[in-house]
């Protein structure tokens, strides 16, 4: 709360908690990735505005805070590099075999005639084509992969990213990276029938929702050798438990939702949602340094 208190001393009080007697006198509720809805919102009656220090906005109930008239604003863009390069750091490391290949010398094994794969002789498919994915085609174009696309949400094309369904881009693609919002209480986009057309040891990057992907599916997927490996930045449940089984699935990465991390991103953060929040409280526009970023979708 600190970078809002310096920002908008003079103007605002802001604080970690609300002594009694004074929910009325709120008018801005600032979250990270705890929820929002109607509940939050009720001892507070003269909210008006809604700040999520993140990209995702799944953790609000946006129907709920547009009915009530609160204005809504996020952090789409802060991170958008970082996740890029994350994924595709994942992506060749996965083709290169560096997921595995230390473990396997550290347990004995030493196979100098592995195959792994050169990169421009493979295919990258991405679903999602916001801030992020936008961002990872460019750069793996730049290395001469193959790069197609798939977005239920955006109709435009992108970075000139050619366009295919879903089951072609599943089918086809030699590593499938997902960069869209996830949906409250929607069904996963890859369920057991998608992970199924996936092209036989094809990789799996997620570093957006857990609730996109049917772990489940992808473990068993795993354990049966039908995909080459899967990288997860997000788990069902963050921190996953200690005796999770399925942390020790052989061909899974699991990093620490931690996509987002660099010194420039945990800087950008703050600049971004003091701009957002101001915005939403005052209805003024951004300085000239600090332009107003788009708005909810950002993936």
């Amino acid at each position: 709360m600190a970078p809002f208190a310096v920002a908008f001393a003079g103007e605002f009080d802001c604080r970690y908690r609300v002594e009694p007697g004074e929910a009325d006198r709120v008018v801005a509720l600032v979250t990270a990735s705890e929820p929002v809805g109607a509940r939050e919102l009720a001892p507070f009656p003269a909210v008006r505005a809604v700040l999520t220090c993140s990209t995702g906005t799944d953790h609000l109930d946006l129907a709920e805070l547009s009915r009530r008239g609160v204005t809504v604003a996020n952090t789409p863009t802060y991170c958008s590099d970082e996740v890029a390069d994350h994924a595709l750091a994942c992506v060749l490391a996965g083709w290169r075999g560096l997921w595995t290949l230390g473990l396997d010398v550290r347990a004995g094994e030493w196979e100098p005639e592995t195959m792994l794969r050169r990169f421009d002789a493979q295919r990258l498919g991405i679903i999602g084509l916001g801030h992020i994915g936008v961002r990872l085609a460019r750069r793996a174009r730049a290395l001469g992969i193959d790069v197609v696309g798939s977005d239920p949400v955006i109709s435009s094309g992108a970075e000139d990213v050619p366009r295919v369904s879903l089951d072609e881009l599943l089918s086809s693609s030699d590593a499938v990276s997902l960069h869209l919002p996830g949906t409250s209480g929607a069904p996963p986009l890859l369920g057991a029938r998608e992970i199924a057309r996936m092209k036989p040891g094809a990789l799996l990057v997620n570093l957006a929702r857990a609730s996109l992907v049917d772990l489940d599916a992808v473990v068993a997927a795993l354990q049966a050798g039908a995909l080459g490996g899967a990288a997860f930045d997000v788990w069902t449940e963050e921190p996953p438990a200690p005796d999770d089984p399925r942390l020790h699935t052989p061909g899974l990465l699991l990093t620490p939702h931690v996509g987002w991390s660099s010194p420039q991103a945990d800087r950008a953060w703050r600049e971004e949602a003091i701009d957002g929040l101001r915005v939403a409280l005052t209805a003024q526009p951004p300085s000239p340094a600090q332009p107003r970023r788009a708005a909810d979708y950002a993936s």
